[in-house]
């Protein structure tokens, strides 16, 4: 997994929070990282020389004139393309929202395979809402999916928030697609105008300037093929489903058995995903 979900374990323990990450988000797509924090990430450091780096004035000067790094690490640091954790990384410690210890021990903590930030997120939203069927797992797991194909086909970060998602459905648009079989899942995106747009602008690579149908057969793809990996990850585990077709409303109050609302943010601004148990009625 790496650090792939970087940003949601930094908003799971409070390192990031829903007030700021609205401005943290945006930033970190075009942040330059560090040499130090570089190193950080890849874990090249001593506990010793990040006690030292944080307690420098410039630890950008400092990894250099104490020549923690050998020149090979150093090339190769700076050959290397920086994903969006270093980037978020870089700037937490512009803002100062974090310092360089607490940097190191959250690559560590988020590097292994079994941690699922994006999960945890799901299950505690999940558990605020009583007279659930058992669905956290279930829809744990396809939030991080959901969350994954946001970063790799709308190049964009995504998190989960944990708060109540509190959907606006004036001016607001939906797109939702049942799946059936062993498993019966539904999922749902709302959003306003604005969003709608971006989303299927990122998706398809052209620039919409209204949504007519060209921009709705964008997002509606973008959800068929969100579902369709999804399908395919659920046989890998013998667990057999079908896709309905994709369907598109306004201005709807979505109905459905075991419905939950989640806010997920990213850097053109938040949505809400819907997940049921059963289609979605609006």
């Amino acid at each position: 997994m790496g650090n792939r979900y970087f940003s949601q374990y930094l908003l799971n323990t409070g390192v990031l929070e829903s007030s700021n990450i609205g401005y943290v988000m945006p930033k970190s797509a075009h942040a330059v990282p560090q040499l130090h924090v570089l190193a950080v990430q890849k874990g090249l450091l001593s506990d010793a020389q990040i006690d030292e780096l944080a307690g420098s004035d410039d630890a950008a000067k400092t990894i250099v004139e104490k020549a923690f790094l050998s020149a090979d690490q150093v090339a190769s640091l700076q050959d290397e393309s920086p994903d969006r954790a270093a980037r978020m990384a870089q700037v937490l410690l512009d803002e100062k929202l974090a310092d360089i210890k607490t940097l190191n021990h959250c690559f560590r903590e988020s590097d292994p395979e079994d941690v699922h930030p994006v999960a945890d997120a799901v299950k505690r939203i999940v558990r605020s809402y009583d007279g659930l069927n058992p669905v956290d797992e279930a829809y744990g797991k396809y939030a991080e999916m959901f969350v994954g194909a946001l970063q790799r086909f709308m190049d964009t970060d995504a998190v989960v928030l944990t708060e109540p998602a509190e959907p606006v459905f004036e001016d607001s648009l939906i797109v939702s697609q049942s799946m059936g079989g062993a498993l019966s899942i539904s999922a749902a995106i709302l959003t306003n105008e604005d969003s709608f747009l971006e989303m299927a602008n990122r998706y398809s690579g052209e620039r919409f300037e209204n949504i007519d149908e060209l921009a709705e057969d964008s997002l509606t793809e973008f959800v068929n093929v969100i579902n369709g990996l999804y399908i395919v990850e659920q046989s890998g585990q013998d667990v057999d489903m079908d896709l309905d077709m994709p369907r598109i409303g306004r201005n709807s109050c979505p109905m459905a058995s075991s419905l939950v609302a989640m806010r997920i943010a990213t850097d053109f601004g938040s949505f809400v995903l819907y997940l049921a148990e059963d289609e979605f009625m609006y």
